[in-house]
């Protein structure tokens, strides 16, 4: 189960998350096109919560999240 502030993301907090986050790193398996620009899906939903990196929600649970918020994902670059 995804942790309480990840589960209470809106899909207004995670546009304003990806508008300012620096993807610096190499893209992981797991994205999502928010606005037509593609991000790391845990990465952003755990910056979008303002939870440490080490929070116990997996990709798979920061994946549905996105899905349920209307986001389309991918995973290794092919829309899932």
């Amino acid at each position: 189960m995804a942790s309480p502030r990840v589960a209470g993301l809106t899909r207004e907090d995670i546009i304003k998350a990806a508008k300012a986050f620096n993807r610096s790193r190499q893209m992981p398996k797991w994205t999502v096109l928010v606005e037509g620009k593609e991000y790391p899906a845990r990465p952003l939903v755990l910056n979008a919560a303002g939870v440490p990196p080490n929070d116990s929600t997996n990709s798979h649970q920061a994946v549905a999240i996105l899905k349920e918020r209307g986001f389309e994902t991918r995973y290794e670059g092919k829309s899932v």
